[in-house]
């Protein structure tokens, strides 16, 4: 990262934050920015400027954050490990902080001073001087750091010593961003390619038949269509979008499309996806077909096959939960000699001996930009979950006159990951699929018809019990899905004692428990909620579906609060359950269970978080024998997607009044005694979620 620029904020830009953004300042910094500000449209002119704008306001933004923790004279002692260690204030969050990834400044006492506003404070974070120390790990007390990878410092020489002390990120993402976003302004091309004239000439292309790989595809015509648009690529002036709902089976589409392109003898591959867990994913089912098939064994381990590439900060924190296989395919040094292994644990690579490389946006456009790699297809998968800026990851610098880009996602799901109120207001919230698809030249008409050189739409879902998919159907996909998974898969819950409707799986638990708010806390939770939901765990771990056994991890406990998670997560413990699966909703996008129970904690109007139509979508579409959504009635009902549910629940008599409560004087005592301080929902995605992404 020292080659690429720290990207200082402007002297501009850091008096537009001390008038927090307004439109006056912003449209004085950047006269673009006047017309965006009018008619919220991107395009081909203003896309460099709004979107430099934009991530700096995100930029900016983060860096406030770490501007309003820095301490003054503060002791650093030595821990029993040798490391050193550094009281948190209060006004420290220790959320935010990111293990092996921010940086803690030492500097003597009276460097910096407790008088200066944050504001001032921002341009100090980028301060060469004094000793650097990493993170490695957090507690809600304390900090602990060691020397970085090139100091020499020697944590006993200054411990017991007080310092001034400065937390900073490196800001590899951004940085990066800003990076993509300079090439993209000396690439015109590849700006018109991603803001396309709606005549755009097509070239008439047949990729002939094909020959599956997966030869289930064969029986879904959409699936199949896909695969065989992006290996003819008929349309080379515009991306090619995959819209993939829910259980449609998006990912064995890409899958397959991409080894089909190898196949052609001609492809050389980019795969880049925004975290690091989803890039593991499509590697394990890209490694799978290429041990099984014949077809593929020059993929196998090699230079020239297949390559996961992995980042030294991906592989500091998480090289004991990578897939074996997925390390086998990387550039991990697997045998290493203790007199030449790398510092990193990482062997140098050359991308060009590689026909189809894995890895995420932000290393894409660290390292295959910088790479002599012509590649002839970019595929980025959910690519409706990351903003414009982290898409030109993989593209701007990296995109060839003669090179394809695979969109797909879905972007009625969770969009782009923006903590700034301010950048999500004006816009960067948006993805550029979703933007793509606004565009005359993917428009659906109302017969569902669309250019079929430009997109493919699957429809068939095979995650879900027909009644389940048609909640989200009706709410979120105008009933274009077709519920196909087999009914011996998905009825399951049909003889369940607590559905009077078995033929409808879904159940609503009406519950008018206070909701509350911790000190120093933004989350909310609801505690006669959460005892609900633990009544649920235990009679169905118990009982079981009606004679159909159902283990801990069977079952997923979604809620929207961070608040809630945790409170639910200390009563699992409790009741020796811990194996029940528990996340916010950002967690359990793409994902899926076969039993879901939803605590919503709203018993008060205005459920900012529940308002969210993706986030509902969400939280509807993770089951696939059984949803079971726990909350006020009437709070909920205010909203029009929740009064929709409780209607098709009270039409079917699967709705449930009766409490029933758990007896365990333990979880009793547990409620009382809770503290659930400084948690704030916006820490649900802060740089944890980030760090995914390196």
């Amino acid at each position: 990262m020292s080659q690429v620029s720290k990207y200082e904020p402007s002297a501009a830009m850091l008096h537009a934050l001390e008038l927090e953004f307004s439109d006056e300042i912003l449209t004085k910094t950047d006269a673009t920015f006047r017309s965006y500000l009018e008619h919220r449209q991107l395009n081909y002119e203003n896309a460099i400027s709004v979107l430099r704008m934009l991530l700096s306001i995100e930029d900016l933004s983060t860096l406030m954050q770490y501007s309003q923790i820095m301490q003054f004279d503060v002791p650093v002692q030595l821990t029993k490990a040798g490391r050193l260690s550094i009281k948190l204030s209060q006004k420290a969050n220790q959320i935010m902080l990111v293990p092996l990834v921010d940086e803690v400044v030492l500097l003597p006492v009276g460097t910096l001073s407790a008088s200066e506003q944050p504001i001032q404070r921002i341009p100090k974070l980028f301060n060469n001087v004094g000793r650097v120390f990493v993170v490695t790990n957090v507690t809600k007390e304390c900090v602990i750091i060691e020397p970085s990878r090139f100091s020499n410092v020697s944590p006993k020489s200054i411990k017991n010593t007080n310092f001034d002390v400065i937390f900073r990120s490196p800001r590899i993402p951004f940085r990066v961003m800003y990076l993509a976003l300079n090439r993209f302004t000396s690439d015109p091309k590849t700006r018109r390619y991603l803001f396309p004239h709606v005549n755009t000439p097509k070239i008439s292309s047949n990729s002939g038949r094909l020959s599956l790989i997966n030869a289930d595809i064969q029986s879904n015509p959409e699936q199949l269509e896909a695969i065989q648009q992006i290996v003819a690529g008929p349309n080379p002036e515009v991306p090619y979008i995959l819209f993939g709902p829910p259980g449609t089976g998006k990912t064995t589409t890409i899958v397959e499309a991409i080894l089909q392109v190898y196949l052609t003898g001609r492809g050389r591959i980019l795969v880049s996806i925004g975290s690091n867990a989803a890039c593991d994913v499509i590697t394990l089912k890209l490694i799978q077909h290429i041990e099984k098939d014949k077809r593929l064994q020059s993929l196998q381990s090699g230079e020239s096959g297949l390559l996961r590439l992995i980042s030294a900060t991906q592989f500091k924190k998480h090289v004991k939960s990578i897939h074996p296989a997925v390390l086998k395919y990387s550039n991990y040094e697997e045998n290493r000699r203790k007199k030449t292994k790398s510092r990193t644990g990482l062997k140098k690579i050359d991308l060009a001996k590689y026909k189809i490389v894995v890895a995420t946006l932000c290393l894409s456009g660290l390292r295959a930009a910088r790479s002599l790699v012509k590649f002839t297809h970019i595929f980025i998968d959910e690519a409706a979950s990351v903003s414009e800026p982290e898409t030109l990851l993989a593209i701007a610098g990296i995109k060839n006159d003669n090179c394809h880009v695979i969109l797909s996602g879905d972007h009625q799901q969770l969009g782009p990951v923006v903590k700034s109120k301010r950048a999500k207001s004006l816009g960067l919230d948006h993805s550029a699929m979703e933007r793509l698809l606004l565009h005359k030249m993917y428009e659906v008409n109302e017969k569902g018809q669309y250019d079929r050189t430009v997109q493919s739409r699957l429809r068939r879902s095979y995650r879900a019990h027909p009644e389940i998919i048609g909640l989200y159907n009706k709410l979120f996909y105008n009933g274009n899905l077709i519920p196909m998974a087999p009914m011996a898969q998905v009825n399951q819950a049909a003889n369940w004692s607590m559905l009077a409707d078995g033929k409808f799986p879904i159940l609503f638990q009406a519950t008018h428990g206070e909701t509350e708010i911790e000190t120093n806390s933004t989350s909310s939770f609801n505690m006669l909620e959460a005892q609900m939901v633990c009544w649920y765990v235990l009679s169905l771990l118990k009982d079981g579906l009606g004679g159909v056994k159902v283990e801990q991890n069977h079952i997923g406990i979604v809620t929207p609060y961070l608040a809630q998670y945790q409170l639910l997560k200390r009563m699992l413990r409790v009741i020796k359950q811990e194996s029940v699966e528990v996340g916010t909703v950002e967690r359990f996008q793409g994902r899926e269970k076969p039993i879901m129970i939803a605590s919503l904690v709203s018993s008060f109007s205005g459920a900012s978080f529940l308002s969210n139509p993706r986030r509902i979508n969400v939280l509807l579409s993770r089951a696939k024998l059984l949803l079971i959504l726990i909350g006020n009635p009437i709070t909920l009902g205010k909203n029009q997607n929740f009064k929709f549910i409780i209607d098709q629940c009270k039409a079917h008599g699967n709705v449930q009044y009766k409490m029933n409560k758990i007896k365990d004087d333990s979880i009793v005592d547990l409620l009382k005694n809770l503290k659930l301080q400084d948690i704030k929902d916006e820490e649900m995605t802060s740089s944890q979620s980030s760090l995914d992404s390196i």
